[in-house]
């Protein structure tokens, strides 16, 4: 009996197999530079900038330096971030304070003051989307009666009428009255207004009244209706009791405010720079992707483009995200994206959206 299970032919030898052709490798891409992540006191005190929130961001970066928390790489850019703040509210004497600090600690020289911030009139103009924008500098006095009636007129024509309080260092009675007596006539004319920043204006006038001292009574007045804009009721309650013994009246009485949702301006399209690239100006907020649109369409025929953000001076979350939309279906193109002439806050914002994996962001040095 044969014991070879071996199927015939096993063993024989095979005829040679051509060999499977060779599937290059793709080219590997270049890796991307290394970047930090930001440290937290600059992320939020970016977004802060970017919500309208000037005071918490300037309060964020201030603490952090002051503290000597942990910024890394990015000490640099939270000194630089602070800077653009304190001109931003109109700070001179605190920005050259922190200029002499950032000398002697880096031993180089700081940035200077611009002389935009030397103007410390209050303004009051008419803004894109039908509204008034106010913005209050300086003290609160006597000389705010100017602005008021420019105000007024603006407000004829104007859907909404926002004042911005937080570059206001001083008050005093006078001003308060004349403040009080706007806010009045808004009122009557059924104007829907807004402030900004009310609790810094509250802050700067409970610094100054004293319960018992029969004086200042606008300002008291002024006081409450900051509070009741701010929708601060505990703090209305202690003044109302308060300004009622020092004036011997009854206390005024809390009125619930409805909540409102701010409607944002219409942004400014981008526009086309000379021939190399286009610019961001201004603030850019509440943007929608028709806004965005002219800027994908311009930069369709081209794989190379800058856009010039010297002088963009804030975009919000919306805008930012529209923005980054566009600028990344533009990337997945193979187009070389740059944004350049970034204020630190606002390089620092659209680094924590994302902005950098699409295009490179270049802030301003300091």
């Amino acid at each position: 009996m044969s014991l070879d299970f071996t199927v015939p032919g096993a063993f024989d030898t095979q005829p040679a197999q051509p060999a499977a052709p060779e599937i290059p490798e793709p080219p590997a891409e270049p890796p991307r530079p290394r970047r930090t992540p930001l440290p937290p006191a600059l992320a939020e005190a970016a977004e802060m900038y970017a919500a309208g929130q000037e005071l918490d961001a300037m309060r964020r970066l201030e603490a952090a330096l002051k503290s000597g928390e942990d910024l890394g790489e990015a000490a640099l850019r939270a000194w630089g971030g602070l800077f653009d703040l304190l001109q931003v509210l109109g700070r001179r004497p605190a920005f050259d304070a922190l200029a002499l600090t950032f000398a002697r600690r880096f031993e180089k020289s700081p940035p200077a003051w611009s002389a935009v911030a030397e103007d410390d009139e209050h303004t009051a103009a008419e803004t894109t989307g039908g509204r008034a924008h106010v913005s209050l500098s300086g003290a609160l006095n006597a000389r705010i009666g100017e602005v008021l009636k420019q105000t007024m007129k603006l407000a004829a024509t104007s859907t909404l009428v926002r004042m911005d309080l937080a570059k206001l260092v001083d008050a005093d009675n006078d001003g308060a009255t004349l403040l009080l007596r706007g806010i009045a006539a808004l009122k009557r004319a059924n104007k829907e207004f807004v402030f900004g920043s009310p609790e810094h204006l509250a802050q700067i006038l409970a610094a100054k009244l004293v319960p018992g001292e029969r004086r200042n009574e606008s300002m008291w007045l002024l006081l409450l209706e900051l509070y009741q804009q701010a929708y601060r009721q505990d703090e209305f309650e202690e003044a109302a009791v308060n300004y009622a013994i020092t004036f011997e009246v009854s206390p005024p009485s809390w009125v619930a405010l409805p909540a409102r949702v701010e409607e944002a301006p219409r942004p400014a399209p981008a526009q086309a720079h000379k021939a190399e690239g286009i610019a961001l100006s201004g603030q850019l907020l509440g943007a929608t992707a028709a806004d965005f649109a002219p800027l994908e369409a311009l930069l369709a025929g081209r794989d190379e483009f800058d856009i010039d953000a010297r002088h963009l001076v804030r975009i919000d979350a919306a805008s930012a995200g529209q923005l980054l939309e566009v600028l990344t279906r533009l990337h997945a193109k193979g187009k070389t994206l740059r944004i350049s002439g970034l204020s630190t806050l606002v390089a620092a914002y659209l680094e924590t959206l994302g902005f950098a994996d699409v295009a490179e962001v270049r802030a301003r040095v300091i």
